[in-house]
């Protein structure tokens, strides 16, 4: 009996570092067909299990912004050309709505000077076709989500306005092509993120205000949640480390936070980390990291795993074409196997 007792204990262990190795596995980095066009500071939506790469910035000075739409299909790893966006531009938002594609704000460069843009033009995939709609009440490059079908532009920058790294929320309506606020955040930002859970906006980290001389910063490592329902901020736990230039994708009601920019007193440091943002508990955990640091690149989620399109990296400062894919290797929540060892260790008790 006492060898049967501890033949079931070794079979459970071995099950047990097999089930634990299947899922390390798939917590894997893996690389994919390149972009056509090497960009960063640009944006992706997904439309139809597409993703729609648009605009950005060709070179390292942003001398040249691009118009340039191409479309990844995942399943066949293959890219097909789309109609140029009407305004040239980076650091604008793309968002869907019904379909469509909404890209919001951004900016070019004329001469030595960076201009602001409040353009909103709208593509339809079907049609493959541009359309103009109402400007943007402030001129800014900001984070932007879609909640109850609703547009939010969320902070930014600014460079007509005094402090030109803002605090302020517009929201657009499609259905009637027109603008309202509401409630600015506790924190003036640009270069954040922003992602949605039940509902509640994250914008997380980000540049603020004020600017120190001759430096991107300050760097932001906080995080505000707004409850569109009541109008309300309110401030969480921080991010392990304070970022600019990052994505955050919505998985299973986890926020991962990938890769993005900071400087101290040092040059400027990309990053490649990948870190967990669980609202339910105000928590953070780390996963692997990217391949290599990068920041203002994209991501979409397909199916569970993270894409990562394009960014700059260390040591380069040139737009990059590569896509990465992430799998995130999550367990669905009906599956625990600290669980089945408990009740499988209680049945071989039972035996004995």
């Amino acid at each position: 009996m006492k060898i049967r007792w501890m033949f079931g204990i070794l079979a459970i262990c071995v099950l047990l570092v097999i089930n634990i190795g299947e899922l390390a596995a798939e917590k894997t980095w893996t690389p994919r067909a390149d972009m056509p066009t090497a960009r960063y500071n640009f944006d992706t939506c997904l439309v139809d299990g597409k993703v729609f790469t648009i605009g950005g910035q060709l070179d390292a000075f942003a001398d040249k912004a691009m118009a340039t739409v191409e479309v990844y299909d995942p399943k066949t790893d293959t890219w097909e050309r789309k109609a140029d966006m009407p305004t040239a531009r980076f650091g604008m938002a793309t968002l869907v709505v019904d379909g469509k594609i909404y890209a919001m704000g951004g900016v070019k460069k004329e001469g030595n000077r960076f201009k602001f843009l409040p353009v909103v033009e709208i593509y339809d995939p079907v049609t493959d076709t541009w359309v103009q709609k109402a400007d943007m009440p402030v001129w800014r490059d900001g984070g932007t989500c879609v909640v109850d079908g609703k547009i939010y532009i969320i902070g930014g920058g600014a460079a007509n306005r005094k402090e030109w790294r803002l605090d302020i929320v517009d929201v657009y309506d499609p259905a009637t092509d027109t603008w309202a606020k509401a409630k600015s955040m506790n924190h003036a930002r640009s270069g954040t993120s922003v992602s949605v859970v039940d509902g509640k906006i994250y914008v997380m980290g980000g540049t603020g205000w004020p600017q120190i001389p001759n430096h991107p910063g300050p760097f932001l490592s906080s995080i505000e949640v707004y409850n569109p329902k009541t109008n309300r901020w309110t401030e969480k736990a921080e991010m392990p480390a304070p970022k600019a230039g990052h994505t955050a994708s919505v998985i299973d009601g986890k926020i991962y936070v990938i890769g993005g920019g900071f400087r101290g007193n040092g040059p400027y440091m990309y990053l490649s980390t990948v870190e967990v943002y669980h609202p339910e508990t105000d928590r953070w955990t780390q996963e692997p990291d990217m391949p290599i640091g990068k920041a203002g690149h994209a991501a979409e989620v397909i199916n569970g795993e993270i894409y990562i399109f394009g960014g700059s990296r260390a040591g380069v400062f040139v737009p990059l074409t590569t896509v990465e894919v992430y799998g995130t290797g999550e367990v669905p929540r009906s599956v625990d196997p600290v669980g089945k060892l408990v009740e499988t260790w209680g049945a071989i008790k039972t035996r004995r």
